[in-house]
């Protein structure tokens, strides 16, 4: 199996941008599965600020990893157990909110030991273990970054559609000899 890493369409300019969080705020939003029905029922609130040219493209990948409706509704096709919050995208100047969903896929231990890394323990190259993953959709355990990763049937299924502001970029995975 080939997996890919879902990511922004640089492409799309005057995209959405909302306010950014810390690394704590975020690893806490996305390993929050202990509190599920209070997580649920409370949304996040995100700040943007828009101009008449801004896009609300279906993925946003900063702070945290938000789709929409619609692209919620094809992942959970995928894997019907996925974890979701709702964040609520708000335009205080404009008077416009859009909901969004934060994107909570587990976080699988799929590392190989080719996968290199910066002094700062950022990734430099990344490689998996092809035995190591069972989820269609997941994150990495150990990564600082937040990134979702995708199997091949996903990433085609989201590329046939008509998605805005939805790339994906094919992940190495580590040799037999490891």
């Amino acid at each position: 199996m080939r997996y890919f890493r879902l990511m922004v369409d640089e492409r799309i300019k005057h995209r959405v941008e909302p306010a950014s969080l810390s690394p704590l705020q975020v690893e806490d939003i996305l390993s929050d599965h202990n509190n599920n029905m209070q997580t649920e029922d409370t949304p996040l609130f995100l700040a943007v600020h828009t101009d008449s040219r801004t896009v609300y493209p279906d993925f946003l990948e900063f702070p945290l990893p938000l789709v929409s409706d619609a692209m919620k509704a094809l992942l959970e096709k995928y894997m019907p157990g996925l974890e979701w919050k709702a964040a609520i995208l708000t335009d205080f100047q404009q008077a416009r909110q859009d909901v969004y969903w934060v994107l909570r896929p587990p976080a699988v231990d799929c590392l190989s030991a080719q996968t290199e890394w910066y002094p700062d323990h950022t990734l430099k190259h990344l490689v998996l273990r092809r035995e190591s993953i069972e989820s269609p959709i997941f994150r990495i355990a150990g990564l600082l970054e937040a990134h979702i990763y995708i199997d091949l049937a996903v990433a085609e299924s989201l590329l046939r559609r008509p998605f805005t502001g939805v790339r994906v970029q094919k992940v190495e995975m580590a040799t037999k000899e490891e």
